[in-house]
C-alpha cells in the first residue's frame, strides 16, 4: 500500500479530519481492495479499528455488499456520471447482521486520465430506511382501510370538484369506480345535493371551525339520481402557509335511520292524538258521568236521613246504604281513572302548600273509620302535630294517605292493627309509612301490586276496588320528587313507606 499516498501533503490537519470526521471516508482499489478507511466507516461495518477493518477485507464487492451486482452498478454510475451521489446499499457487517448506507464517491486518476483508486463517504441510514419502511407499512394500512372501508372517503376541492374517492362512496352513487365516478361528477354542489345551497353551509362550517361533525343531508346518488340521506364528517387540510389545499371527509348512508325516525314520528303524532283522544273522552264521560252520581248520591243521603220522613221498611234503608256505597265507589272508581289518565300525558300538575302529615293522616283515619270498626282493625296514629312539615299538595297527600291506610285495612286479619308513623332519615327525607299484620303479599307478585288494574289474587284477598291504589299512590310519590317502598312477608303484614326529598321538608 507504500505505493498510494496517503495525504496530499498538506498537513496533519487532513489526517485529523479523516480519522474523527462523523462519517465513513474510504479509499478502494480499482479491483475492489480496501485499502483505506477511517474509524467511522470501520464502526458501520462492525470493527474495533480501521486496520481490522481493511486487513479482513480483500473484495468489497462479495464481502460488503449483501446485492453481489452493487459493486458493478457503482462502478457504471462513476464510468458515466464521473461520480456516484447517494448510492444507497445494503452492507454486510462483521458480525453477519445487514445495515444500510448511503455512498458518495468519485475516480483518483493520474496525469494520463487513468483511474488511481476511489475515495468516498459513508453515511449510516438504518434510521430513515426503517422510517420509510414503516411509513410504507402505515401508507398500504390506511389504502387497505381506504379501500374496504364499508363508510364512503372523499377528498374533494374548495370549488366543489370530487379528487379522490374510495369504492364505497363510488357505490353509493352508482359507480363502479373510483375514476368513473371522478369523471363523472363536476359540481358537488349543483349535481350531488337535493338542495344545492346545502354545499354552501357545509363550506362555512368548514372554513369557520375548521371541521363539520355529523353534517347530514339530502342527496342524489349522483349516477342513478335516488335520493339518500347522508351525515358527513369533513376536515380542512391547509399548507404551510395556512391556505386551504382541499376538504377530506366520510360519507355515511342515514337513509334507513331517516326513514325509521319518520316513521316514529308519525307514530308519536299518532299516539299523541289517541291520548288526546282519550283524554278528552274522559273528561266528557266524567262529567256525563257524574251527574246523575251526585244526584244518586245527593237523594240516597237525604233518604238515610229520614229528611222528610221515616223510611217504612226497615229493609229499604239497607238497600239505600248500597245504593249509596256504590255510588260513592263508582265516583272514586271515576276520579281514580281521571289521575291515570293525566299521569300518563303528563298533565298532573300539584298545588304546593304546606302541609302537616298529622293533620293527612287524621283526615284519612277518619274517612276510613267506619270500614275499619266493621273490620274490627285498630288505626292507630303515631304522629304528633307539627312534628313533620311538608311543601306539597295536600290533596294529593290525603290520596297517597287514605289508598295506604284504606289497603292496610282491607287486607288485616279481624283484630288487626294498622300503625301510620312518619320520620326523617339521615338523608332529611320525611318517611311516612303505614304498616299492618295482615295477610302480606308473595316476593314474585310485588311488582305486580304496582302495576294499574291488577288485583293480586290469593286467600284472604276479597277482589274489590279498582287496583290502582298503589299505582296512583306511587305517581303522586313521584310528583313530588319522592318514591315509594313496599316490603311485605306472607302472613307478617305489609309496610308501605313513601319518602319526600330533604328540600320538601319544611323546619
Amino acid at each position: 500500500m507504500n505505493d498510494v499516498p496517503a495525504t496530499d501533503g498538506r498537513g496533519d490537519i487532513f489526517q485529523q479530519i479523516f480519522e474523527y470526521a462523523g462519517v465513513g471516508i474510504y479509499q478502494t482499489s480499482t479491483d475492489g481492495r480496501l485499502l483505506r478507511a477511517n474509524q467511522k466507516v470501520a464502526d458501520m461495518a462492525g470493527y474495533a479499528s480501521p486496520q481490522e477493518f481493511i486487513d479482513a477485507i480483500d473484495d468489497v464487492a462479495a464481502q460488503i455488499y449483501v446485492d453481489p451486482t452493487a459493486r458493478q452498478r457503482f462502478l457504471a454510475l462513476i464510468e458515466r456520471d464521473g461520480h456516484v451521489r447517494n448510492f444507497v446499499a445494503r452492507i454486510r457487517r462483521r458480525d453477519g447482521t445487514e445495515s444500510w448506507c448511503s455512498e458518495a464517491a468519485m475516480p483518483i486518476r493520474d496525469e494520463d486520465g487513468n483511474t488511481l483508486y476511489f475515495v468516498g463517504t459513508s453515511v449510516d441510514i438504518n434510521e430513515i430506511v426503517r422510517l420509510q419502511e414503516a411509513l410504507d407499512e402505515a401508507g398500504g394500512s390506511y389504502r387497505d382501510i381506504f379501500e374496504n372501508a364499508n363508510i364512503g372517503i372523499y377528498r374533494s376541492s374548495p370549488d366543489g370538484r370530487q379528487l379522490c374517492a374510495n369504492p364505497a362512496l363510488a357505490h353509493l352513487n352508482g359507480y363502479s369506480t373510483e375514476q368513473e365516478q371522478l369523471d363523472a361528477v363536476n359540481d358537488i354542489a349543483a349535481e350531488w345535493y337535493v338542495d344545492p345551497y346545502r354545499r354552501d353551509a357545509f363550506k362555512e362550517v368548514l372554513d369557520r371551525d375548521g371541521r363539520v361533525d355529523s353534517f347530514e343531508s339530502e342527496i342524489f346518488a349522483h349516477k342513478t339520481r335516488k335520493r339518500l340521506w347522508i351525515s358527513e364528517n369533513a376536515w380542512v387540510v391547509r399548507d404551510d402557509a395556512g391556505q386551504i389545499l382541499y376538504y377530506e371527509g366520510t360519507v355515511q348512508d342515514i337513509s334507513e335511520r331517516r326513514l325509521a325516525e319518520q316513521d316514529l314520528e308519525v307514530a308519536r303524532l299518532a299516539v299523541e292524538a289517541s291520548s288526546l283522544a282519550k283524554s278528552e273522552f274522559l273528561a266528557n264521560m266524567s262529567h256525563e258521568l257524574r251527574t246523575p252520581l251526585n244526584a244518586v248520591i245527593g237523594f240516597s243521603d237525604i233518604m238515610l236521613r229520614e229528611m222528610f220522613g221515616p223510611i217504612g221498611t226497615e229493609r229499604y234503608r239497607g238497600y239505600l246504604r248500597d245504593i249509596n256505597d256504590s255510588a260513592h265507589l263508582l265516583l272514586r272508581l271515576i276520579e281514580d281513572i281521571l289521575d291515570v289518565a293525566k299521569a300518563e300525558s303528563g298533565k298532573m300538575e300539584i298545588e304546593e302548600e304546606i302541609i302537616d302529615l298529622f293533620h293527612i293522616a287524621t283526615d284519612s283515619i277518619r274517612l276510613i273509620a267506619l270500614r275499619a270498626e266493621s273490620s274490627q282493625v285498630v288505626v292507630v296514629n303515631e304522629l304528633e302535630e307539627g312534628r313533620i312539615r311538608l311543601l306539597g299538595d295536600a290533596r294529593r297527600f290525603r290520596q297517597i294517605a287514605l289508598n295506604l291506610i284504606s289497603n292496610a285495612v282491607k287486607f288485616s286479619n279481624k283484630n288487626g292493627q294498622v300503625i301510620i308513623d312518619a320520620q326523617i332519615d339521615d338523608e332529611g327525607r320525611a318517611c311516612f309509612s303505614v304498616r299492618d299484620n295482615g295477610i302480606g303479599i308473595v316476593e314474585k307478585d310485588i311488582p305486580l301490586a304496582f302495576e294499574p288494574f291488577v288485583q293480586l289474587a290469593g286467600p284472604g284477598r276479597a277482589q274489590e276496588g279498582t287496583g290502582l291504589g298503589l299505582s296512583l299512590t306511587r305517581t303522586f310519590a313521584e310528583l313530588h320528587g319522592g318514591t315509594l317502598e313496599l316490603q311485605s312477608e306472607p302472613g307478617e303484614g305489609t309496610t308501605v313507606t313513601v319518602r319526600i326529598p330533604a328540600h320538601r321538608v319544611v323546619l
